[in-house]
């Protein structure tokens, strides 16, 4: 009896696994990989609201730069991953994430070939959610 539960318990969350690992593995490449919020400027010169994400898997975090007065402005977040009620992502800055790699053809990538959703999981203090939509 005890073995069968094992097993079963191994199965039902290997899935939930490897969805944890394949968000992670997307937005870092295996390593480091910086994204760019669609539709914002990556260039020295940024406008007010302009965003880049960059990635880590090793050390496991997130460096988000956002424009402040015309320049780039960093702040660091640890980078870990989640699962719960049948849904997994990534959690950063104090949110949880749920990522879908999107095709170039969906309206939000504007033609851009490799492109992601990051969505904002409720925290059962707020139905708000927020929408990220990265390419790189």
């Amino acid at each position: 009896m005890f073995r069968s539960t094992l097993l079963l318990l191994a199965f039902t969350s290997t899935p939930m696994l490897f969805a944890q690992a394949e968000a992670v593995t997307t937005l870092t490449g295996g390593g480091t990989q910086q994204w760019t919020v669609i539709g914002n400027a990556a260039t020295p010169k940024c406008s007010a609201g302009d965003a880049t994400y960059t990635f880590s898997a090793r050390p496991g975090q997130v460096i988000v730069a956002t424009c402040a007065g015309g320049g780039w402005k960093n702040t660091t977040h640890a980078l870990s991953d989640w699962s719960a009620n049948g849904k997994s992502g990534i959690a950063f800055g104090g949110s949880k994430y749920e990522v879908k790699s999107l095709p170039p053809s969906a309206p939000a990538c504007k033609g851009n070939a490799t492109c992601v959703r990051l969505v904002t999981v409720p925290d059962g203090k707020t139905d708000a959610t927020r929408t990220i939509y990265l390419t790189h």
